[in-house]
């Protein structure tokens, strides 16, 4: 019986074959394709063509495993796919939208516990519309917008108890208008003003956690006003001075952009794409 079953297996088998990686006349692949590496004979791919076009869910696989790397369901002869893809240990690592080979509409990536780590949304392959970054406890650690992939809009940063840590807004990937920055205690360590092209402009002001005024710059067509000059023109504009006095001389402003958060911009690890 055994025996009998066993043969009826490979005959299966062989027909099975027989009917996959076909092409037609024209060379377009027709029908159930696999695809697999020849050094170890595992699958990279398994799908459905229809003139050469992906037709429904395809599965991708990591090298030299049987673990599921991504799933691809593709509509409209091929021209739009839904992708699933997964982490190595099989939990959910990202979801979303392509049209062509560019992302579109909203994606979201998971950790390797399948805990949102972020949503982002596309136009034509570039960031475009709200993204959200989140803490491990699921709060949201940022909020930015894009417009085709350069940040547009306003921002904000919190704590992971939801304390606002900055906020503010860009324009052509650069800061604009008022940008602050906040201790964790809501006390706020930067507050200026940014002019178009991410410039610092006017008075800038830089406290202690314990709300002192630590420094203070003055910003007048991009360069930073010494201190004669930046009295002057607190002075001539009318301008609360809250310098503080230290053994009656003025303190000078010492603190640097590196110093403060926010004042530069730093770059955020970009997701992976397992496509």
């Amino acid at each position: 019986m055994r025996k009998k079953l066993l043969i009826v297996l490979i005959v299966v088998q062989a027909v099975f074959a027989l009917g996959q990686n076909k092409l037609d006349a024209a060379g377009k692949k027709q029908g159930y394709w696999v695809k697999t590496d020849p050094k170890t004979n595992k699958k990279i791919y398994e799908g459905t063509f229809k003139d050469d076009k992906p037709q429904g869910v395809f599965k991708y696989y990591y090298p030299d495993t049987d673990s599921l790397r991504t799933t691809m369901n593709f509509k409209n002869d091929g021209k739009i796919a839904y992708a699933t893809m997964y982490h190595l240990n099989g939990k959910l690592q990202a979801k979303g939208k392509y049209i062509g080979e560019q992302k579109d509409s909203v994606w979201n990536y998971y950790d390797e516990t399948a805990k949102i780590l972020s949503y982002e949304t596309y136009k034509e392959g570039k960031k475009n519309g709200k993204s959200v970054v989140y803490f491990w406890s699921g709060n949201i650690s940022e909020e930015k917008n894009y417009k085709l992939g350069l940040l547009d809009g306003p921002f904000k940063q919190y704590y992971d108890d939801k304390k606002i840590k900055g906020e503010g807004a860009y324009n052509n990937d650069q800061f604009i208008g008022k940008c602050s920055f906040y201790y964790p205690n809501g006390v706020a360590v930067a507050t200026g003003v940014y002019e178009k092209g991410g410039i610092k402009k006017g008075v800038w002001l830089y406290k202690t956690i314990e709300n002192k005024v630590e420094s203070r710059e003055v910003w007048v067509n991009g360069k930073q006003l010494k201190e004669k000059e930046a009295q002057e023109f607190i002075k001539k504009n009318k301008i609360e001075d809250t310098t503080e006095k230290t053994g009656g001389t003025t303190k000078q402003n010492q603190v640097k952009k590196n110093n403060s958060p926010g004042t530069t911009k730093s770059k955020s690890k970009d997701q992976n794409d397992e496509q």
